[in-house]
């Protein structure tokens, strides 16, 4: 059985943008960033202690997981800092963006393309 074909898309109602959802995410995002970089810093701490408290490799095998776990989070954290300064980037340029087009129609012009 065929699938239905897809509608074309209106260009002028294919995209809303709400900045302040932007923003929001990128606060979340941000949090997230903070709470990864705590849970990698745990992560080392308990691969010392594995290497510590189990013997041979057992230990080793345990803390070089707790290691890798660390290094995963860091990255994650990482990612969605970059993230949210993307999305808050974003959100600028859309308010400078309805500012100017703002300006010009209040100014009698007409808005420029997108």
């Amino acid at each position: 059985m065929s699938s239905p074909a897809p509608r074309p898309l209106d260009p002028v109602q294919a995209v809303t943008v709400e900045p302040e959802a932007l923003d929001a995410l990128g606060a979340e995002l941000t949090a997230l960033a903070a709470d990864l970089v705590e849970d990698a810093d745990v992560s080392r701490i308990a691969a010392a202690d594995l290497r510590l408290a189990l013997a041979g490799p057992e230990g080793w095998s345990a803390g070089a997981a707790a290691t890798a776990w660390g290094s995963l989070l860091d990255l994650l954290a990482r990612q969605a800092g970059g993230l949210a300064l993307r999305l808050s980037a974003a959100a600028a340029a859309y308010r400078a963006q309805d500012s100017a087009t703002a300006a010009r129609i209040g100014a009698g012009h007409a808005p420029a393309p997108r």
